[in-house]
């Protein structure tokens, strides 16, 4: 797992207490999971069953629209 003091604020894949993966952004400001679709971060009880499964995710790559 990653140390927290070490990551990132962005997107990682994580597990909450054994369910399925989602995608969440790290805030390092405020310490906070905020995980896609909900409206509040992860309280503290819920961040502690945080499993970090991956490095953070890479930003999609942009590219501009082709002329025709």
């Amino acid at each position: 797992m990653i140390d927290p003091d070490d990551r990132e604020t962005g997107f990682y894949w994580i597990r909450i207490a054994g369910q399925e993966p989602e995608v969440a952004q790290w805030q390092t400001e405020w310490n906070q999971w905020l995980v896609m679709g909900q409206e509040l971060p992860l309280s503290d009880l819920r961040a502690e069953e945080v499993q970090v499964l991956s490095e953070m995710l890479e930003p999609p790559a942009v590219s501009a629209p082709v002329d025709q």
